[in-house]
């Protein structure tokens, strides 16, 4: 049975279910708490609207009041989310900028992000992009690129300069130099994530 709501943004494909809710926000969140073999997928575009849609979607069911004032961040705390299909959109995102990596480093490159991804101290922070129009955070992800630069993993050749340049970045990564993604191409990285980062290098 399929259940369409238009006024709301979402689509629920299935006979609603106790406990089981997957949702699709630019990409797939999946919400698993004590699953059912019932899944409810929502098409919406960002994850506030995804806390509303489930909301009015479980209003009928026993998960309602668990479920009723959890936010994206809160999924994320508790591990709720399917990160698989995010991952993926940023390390498509990273690898924008190969072209400008020391040929040294270009295969560490890919196998870092896919161990930073994959980390636990990323797993909340990485994954909330709070009011960016993206479905990750952008701008850690910018900031993990700019401390790239203090590990000497670029080459200023490509870049035609003598030393790094956020807006040359915020180029390649979005195709416009006054990209507000810049500011963040020049903001140091907080040290609770420079720290893993370094020891996941040390361990390439």
């Amino acid at each position: 049975m399929e259940n369409k709501n238009d006024d709301a943004k979402f689509k629920i494909e299935g006979n609603p279910g106790q406990n089981n809710v997957f949702i699709n926000i630019g990409t797939a969140y999946n919400v698993n708490p004590n699953a059912t073999a019932v899944n409810n997928t929502f098409n919406i575009s960002s994850h506030e609207e995804g806390d509303k849609a489930m909301a009015e979607a479980l209003h009928n069911t026993t998960s309602h009041k668990y479920l009723k004032n959890m936010s994206l961040r809160n999924m994320l705390k508790e591990g709720m989310v399917d990160l698989k299909n995010i991952q993926k959109d940023i390390l498509e995102y990273v690898c924008r900028v190969r072209p400008y990596i020391k040929s040294e480093y270009i295969n560490s490159y890919l196998q870092l992000w896919k161990r930073i991804v994959e980390h636990e101290a990323f797993k909340v922070d990485l994954y909330d992009p709070g009011k960016q129009r993206c479905n990750f955070n952008r701008n850690l992800v910018a900031n993990i690129l700019f401390y790239l630069d203090k590990k000497k993993y670029y080459s200023y050749k490509r870049f035609d300069r003598k030393d790094y340049c956020a807006s040359e970045l915020a180029r390649v990564l979005e195709g416009d130099e006054q990209n507000s993604v810049r500011q963040a191409l020049g903001t140091d990285l907080d040290i609770k994530y420079s720290s893993v980062i370094d020891e996941l290098i040390e361990d390439l």
